[in-house]
């Protein structure tokens, strides 16, 4: 495929929060390169949340370019409750933790905790991890609605700490009532994306997917990838979500920091092979909250996230709370750029069985273009699956997305590689590729001429199925 012009391929994603919030910044950070925007709703209300989503889609509009919208769940977050001040600690004390508030006296050492299934999962030999891990416990006997344990290591523990139990056997929904309420407003916000937060196996996933449609709504289920449980039950989850995110915060908690980089390669690898979106997370910019350029070693995380086949960087605190949201975006934007520029194109992706054909006519599509010198590569999609196919491959030029759905046009915002445009619905397939070819002419993308190669479905494939290759050869 001889070279259009290059366009960044892996997908930014961007967290608006009280440092981004009014119209001029959420616009500037498009401009800078935010393909998605994330709401994280762990903090804020519903009118907040609602506010920046018009934000969101105002800003789309003004740049004419599809912007997608996650909306990012709590979880069910295990916390201590309130007490007076912080109960200090250390190496062999004993704590008792309680789910019941009135038997809580934590000057005796008896601790609440607002989360009733503790007392289902922990067990005997167990470790507790408060905070950051700062604080570990051991699960020494369970009773009534009291888990007895030593500490470990810790100094004092904070009221409204996260608590985390890395080793429990998961007794309960990964949603929250919290969440399911968050739910009911993605889906009024017709927001693209919900990210699970604490998923521990495919069940979770698929009662996520259950509630979306009981609500009436369709929005693609990624799923956040934190807890030692996800990772052994990686290739179900992957199975049964639309994406995965590496949240490397809470991931790095339940696991020591030197098996976070290895597990986050391991996952990007399965995800790969299973052809799903993947995000990767937490600090990546982190000291651009307060200075105007990241570190070298940020730089390098990044690049070494893209380089490892990374579809999606994520800023969080970066963009929702730092002092430099625009600045952080342009930066992500231009390591994401350099490091592209060593990035191959694979003709496969690896020899594999049991190919699909639409995953078949996907590879050849690529490697014709490629073979042939064409201009451009395009996918012409009614769900989006078309266009996920050819996401996989990290094509210098990207390709371009057709689509006559405004809810998948938004939904390209996360595959690699995809340029995004609508087309309308057309009955008749030679007549889609005229559309498409006239757009293309119009652009300055094809001449008469150059070649461009098209992969699309047909109105008698099953849903998201492709099934035609098409060369085409400008008039």
């Amino acid at each position: 495929m001889t070279s259009p012009p290059r366009t960044r391929l892996a997908r930014i994603m961007a967290t608006v929060g009280p440092a981004s919030f009014d119209a001029r910044t959420v616009r500037a950070m498009v401009d800078a390169g935010m393909d998605v925007a994330r709401l994280n709703m762990s903090h804020g209300d519903d009118a907040w949340h609602a506010q920046a989503a018009r934000l969101v889609r105002a800003a789309s509009r003004g740049a004419r370019r599809p912007i997608g919208l996650m909306v990012d769940l709590q979880g069910p977050k295990l916390r201590l409750g309130r007490f007076a001040s912080p109960l200090p600690v250390q190496p062999g004390d004993r704590v008792t933790l309680t789910v019941d508030a009135r038997e809580a006296h934590p000057a005796a050492g008896i601790l609440p905790v607002d989360w009733r299934p503790l007392v289902a999962e922990a067990e005997p030999g167990h470790e507790l991890l408060l905070g950051d891990g700062t604080v570990r416990l051991r699960v020494e006997k369970v009773h009534g609605a009291r888990v007895e344990a030593r500490v470990l290591e810790g100094e004092a523990i904070e009221p409204r700490t996260g608590l985390f139990l890395p080793q429990a056997t998961p007794q309960s929904t990964a949603l929250s009532r919290k969440d399911r309420r968050d739910l009911a407003l993605a889906v009024k916000l017709k927001a693209d994306f919900v990210a699970l937060s604490f998923v521990r196996r495919a069940q979770d996933v698929i009662d996520t997917r259950r509630a979306i449609e009981r609500l009436g709504g369709d929005q693609l289920v990624i799923a956040k990838i934190e807890t030692r449980q996800a990772l052994e039950n990686l290739d179900e989850i992957l199975v049964a979500c639309d994406g995965v995110l590496v949240a490397r915060g809470d991931l790095g908690v339940t696991l020591p920091p030197e098996r976070v980089p290895v597990e986050q390669k391991r996952i990007l690898y399965r995800a790969a092979a299973a052809g799903k979106p993947t995000i990767i997370a937490t600090q990546m910019l982190e000291s651009m909250r307060h200075a105007s350029r990241p570190t070298r070693a940020e730089a390098s995380d990044v690049a070494n996230a893209v380089l490892d086949g990374s579809w999606a960087v994520m800023l969080t605190a970066e963009t929702a709370s730092g002092e430099h949201p625009v600045e952080a975006v342009a930066m992500m934007a231009r390591i994401v750029g350099e490091a592209e520029q060593i990035q191959r194109s694979p003709r496969r992706l690896s020899a594999r069985h049991g190919v699909t054909v639409s995953e078949g006519l996907a590879e050849a599509g690529v490697a014709l273009a490629l073979d042939i010198g064409a201009r451009r590569l395009v996918a012409l999609t009614r769900s989006g699956a078309t266009a996920r196919l050819l996401a996989r491959f990290p094509l210098a030029g990207g390709f371009v997305a057709y689509t006559p759905s405004p809810r998948t046009l938004t939904r390209l915002t996360l595959m690699r590689g995809a340029i995004p445009r609508p087309l309308p619905a057309q009955r008749d397939p030679e007549r889609a590729l005229a559309r498409v070819e006239a757009d293309l002419r119009h652009r300055g993308e094809v001449a008469r001429g150059d070649v461009f190669v098209a992969l699309s479905g047909s109105a008698r494939d099953p849903h998201g199925s492709t099934s035609r290759l098409v060369v085409v050869r400008v008039r």
